[in-house]
């Protein structure tokens, strides 16, 4: 499944973020999308997680405030 974070800072650390995010399940692959604005990208973190399990990640991760922005996360419908 693939979870969408918003909020992050366009310098953050995509190792920490898989870091953070393997406490939750395996991480298999983080895309970021910086069209737009590059200062606040989009971030997809996909992990070998079923649906229910994502809800409940993406869930847990929204509104967390980190370094001066709040996190926002969504699941991403079925491929």
């Amino acid at each position: 499944m693939k979870i969408l974070l918003t909020g992050l800072h366009g310098d953050f650390d995509r190792d920490l973020l898989s870091e953070r995010m393997s406490h939750f399940g395996p991480v298999i692959n983080i895309q970021v999308v910086t069209e737009g604005d590059p200062d606040k990208p989009w971030v997809l973190v996909e992990m070998a997680i079923d649906p229910a399990q994502a809800t409940e990640v993406a869930r847990r991760v929204d509104g967390i405030y980190f370094r001066d922005r709040f996190l926002h996360a969504r699941v991403m419908l079925h491929e």
